[in-house]
């Protein structure tokens, strides 16, 4: 956890042991954070890297030494409540201003950062990085309602922006601040993806698009980050760019134990990444580590990694990233990830050609009749699994304000892309922030910079897809500075186990979470029907659950994380 703050609210616990970072309160405010400044009566904190901080300091008049939170102090006196409009980056800001009894809460544009909440009936608010923080302060009850219970089983582990599965905690959409006043709060939105015309040619496309790829990494690489290197368009062209920069630098995949004699071609995963990722290293020169994951170890870590992230996940996706992330951590501090490379230029199947949005599901949310197939009947019932999802997709797809008709190719992407961009790409960021963070390691991603995404959101996809090739226009924004054989490679996500020792694991975890009668989850999933899937062939290439990732063995790996949350956590359920 980085930062815990306290807004005009008497909580029956304190601060003391929860956030190891420095406390400073004024009155009813609190604000623990690495990077905090007080000043008269306010006071304000920033987490993150502050982009446009040279034009900030020059712009307020601060001296070259001003750390972050005192410039966003001065921001702060400069512009009031508007100050984020004001502030580019993936940073966190928090100002509080004891004289007007006032809280501005802040998160980055592109969500790259976490920020959850609760707010108490008197206007009060506790926020944190983390949603165990607001548990462990008693500032929200683990409580988790029939809504709660949809989120989870319904659409997890993607979420419904603003939502948690918990009653009680919220999360601050990206592009929004929390202002609260006096015993009133209110959330209002400081930045939006705009729509707008695209005026320049094929060419200028490209070049425009290669100078917005430059900046981006040009703003991380005086850090010195090392790369995740799986050989995919998106971390071979990162790695590229910052060895031009930097000279020779470390790069890590990540491979698993007897992966070459498991892994099996399939339409979502059309190759392994070993032989391309080294391929890259060599061409880059890079100094490449290999780390090799065991099955019993990804198993292991499932319940870690839910105690990362603070709700259940990805299963193994996230627990290998959270054993790779520990491995880069003993070499270096920070790290780049091709992460949202495939939101921002189009590289999922649902933007292909002949996919279109569905009335009943999101593209990526596998079968909602199996998720519901799963629940207990009386749950079943009571849920209405279907409808929820269905009335979320719709709500969803209405506040992206882009109105088609069913030809209009155009723009029902780029409702998928808005859809893409707050429900998929959320939990991948998600992702990548937890699962480095125990290890000490920072993930940058740079690919969604808001001001590639900005200008690459209102490229027509046909140009997108320039070459008939899914994200052909990052494609060729980057040609020149790998081999074709890279350049070309067709899309292939984070590499998962195929392994049939894991799947035998997972077998026999949810066959004790079965026979355990004091599972949580046992009161509302049909324990017959689980048992039923795990018995079943659980072929690793389907994708019944979530993604391109989350098929049979992490189907039921979700449930033991979900099993494995609402016990840690003394999960109530409320209906």
């Amino acid at each position: 956890m980085n930062y815990l703050g306290v807004y005009h609210s008497n909580y029956p616990r304190s601060t003391r042991g929860i956030c190891d970072a420095p406390c400073v309160s004024k009155g009813r405010m609190t604000l623990c954070a690495a990077d905090s400044a007080s000043e008269g009566c306010l006071l304000a904190m920033a987490c993150g890297r502050i982009r446009n901080r040279d034009s900030l300091l020059n712009r307020l008049r601060c001296p070259p030494r001003t750390s972050a939170a005192e410039l966003i102090l001065a921001a702060y006196r400069e512009w009031g409540t508007d100050y984020p409009k004001e502030v580019e980056g993936a940073v966190v800001t928090c100002v509080m201003d004891v004289a007007r009894d006032r809280m501005v809460l802040s998160r980055d544009r592109m969500g790259e950062l976490p920020v959850f909440y609760a707010a108490a009936p008197d206007g009060g608010v506790v926020f944190s990085d983390h949603p165990d923080s607001l548990l462990k302060t008693a500032s929200a009850p683990p409580v988790v309602d029939a809504a709660g219970l949809c989120e989870l089983f319904g659409l997890g582990p993607a979420r419904t922006p603003g939502r948690t599965p918990l009653r009680d905690v919220h999360s601050l959409e990206p592009g929004c601040m929390l202002i609260g006043e006096g015993s009133r709060n209110r959330v209002e939105a400081y930045f939006a993806l705009r729509p707008a015309p695209h005026l320049e040619d094929e060419e200028e496309t490209i070049e425009h698009t290669r100078a917005l790829l430059n900046d981006a990494v040009a703003f991380i690489a005086p850090l010195h980050p090392a790369a995740m290197l799986s050989g995919g368009l998106d971390s071979t062209a990162l790695t590229a760019m910052l060895a031009r920069q930097n000279g020779r630098i470390l790069s890590f995949s990540v491979d698993y134990r007897d992966n070459a004699e498991d892994f099996r071609p399939s339409a979502f995963c059309p190759s392994m990444d070993a032989p391309f990722a080294s391929m890259a290293s060599q061409a880059f020169g890079t100094e490449h580590h290999v780390v090799v994951l065991d099955q019993a170890a990804l198993a292991s870590a499932l319940s870690d990694a839910v105690s990362a992230r603070g709700f259940p996940g990805m299963a193994d996706v996230d627990s290998s990233l959270l054993l790779f992330a520990a491995q880069i951590a003993r070499r270096a501090p920070v790290v780049v990830s091709g992460e949202c490379g495939d939101e921002v230029f189009g590289g999922y199947p649902w933007f292909r050609e002949g996919a279109h949005l569905g009335e009943d599901a999101f593209p990526w949310s596998g079968s909602v009749a199996l998720r519901e197939s799963i629940l207990s009947e009386p749950l079943r019932s009571r849920l209405n699994l279907p409808d929820y999802v269905r009335r979320t997709l719709h709500a969803a797809v209405e506040q992206t304000g882009i109105d088609c008709a069913p030809d209009d190719r155009e723009g029902e992407l780029r409702r998928i892309q808005l859809l893409c961009f707050r429900f998929f790409m959320a939990n991948l960021q998600e992702r990548a922030v937890r699962m480095c963070e125990p290890a000490g390691l920072t993930v940058l991603t740079p690919l969604c910079d808001e001001r590639l995404v900005q200008y690459v959101f209102n490229v027509p996809w046909k140009m997108k897809f320039m070459g008939s090739m899914e994200k052909g226009l990052f494609r060729a924004a980057v040609r020149d500075l790998m081999p074709r054989e890279l350049n070309e490679r067709r899309k292939s996500p984070y590499p998962k186990t195929c392994s049939p020792i894991y799947t035998e694991i997972i077998r026999g975890m949810t066959a004790g979470m079965l026979a355990d009668r004091d599972a949580p989850i046992l009161e509302w999933i049909d324990a017959g029907r689980v048992r039923a899937l795990a018995e079943s062939p659980l072929d690793p290439a389907e994708t019944p659950w979530f993604g391109q990732l989350m098929a049979g063995p992490q189907m039921l790996a979700y449930l033991l994380q979900v099993n494995t949350w609402m016990r840690e956590r003394n999960i109530t359920v409320s209906l």
